[in-house]
């Protein structure tokens, strides 16, 4: 049930994302797939210093095997459940994306700009950036509206007040969109700001 090789890649991007100011203090959380078992970061972890025990372990029913997963792994049972693509699930509240999230007006608009700021997004994404709506994070109105939201074509949510969430076939091509997502997120902050 343990697969050392998987984590090994998933602590090094977790580290990655920390090092780099992706993600902060014990926000977020990352999750992957193992046949049929999830893997997720416990409630209260940081990407910073996590290890391979700070994973718990569900089905993919969501029933809890091991541990105290994150408060939010009702998000990643949901996203695996309807896109069979996504291995690897990783929630970061990166600062720009963030603040993009927080803004007055449409967040429709907001992705549609986001797309036009590197070409990169608008192919790592296929143009399919969802958007969720703002709830306490944790919250069953949160996953219930996620659950709305959600569809086969998009691995990609923008969450209102909250960051990203993104699934991936894999942690290098999620951390690829977490890192091209803040680009574009800060490319826009900064055209905006002197215009």
């Amino acid at each position: 049930m343990y697969n050392q090789e998987k984590i090994d890649e998933i602590l090094w991007i977790a580290h990655s994302l920390y090092n780099r100011g992706l993600v902060h203090g014990c926000t977020g959380n990352i999750s992957f797939c193992d046949n049929e078992y999830i893997y997720i970061s416990k409630s209260g972890s940081c990407f910073g210093r996590l290890k391979s025990s700070d994973f718990s372990i569900l089905d993919r029913n969501g029933e809890i095997i091991k541990g105290i997963p994150s408060k939010e792994y009702p998000l990643h049972l949901s996203l695996y459940a309807v896109n069979k693509k996504c291995q690897v699930i990783i929630h970061t509240h990166s600062y720009y994306t963030t603040l993009l999230t927080c803004q007055t007006g449409s967040v429709e608009c907001a992705i549609s700009r986001l797309l036009k700021r590197t070409p990169y997004l608008a192919m790592k994404t296929k143009q399919y950036i969802g958007h969720i709506s703002y709830y306490p994070p944790g919250s069953k109105d949160l996953f219930d509206a996620f659950d709305k939201e959600k569809d086969e074509k998009t691995n990609v949510y923008l969450m209102e007040r909250h960051g990203l969430l993104v699934g991936e076939k894999d942690g290098i091509s999620a951390m690829d969109i977490i890192e091209e997502m803040e680009m574009a997120a800060r490319l826009d902050y900064d055209i905006r700001k002197f215009q």
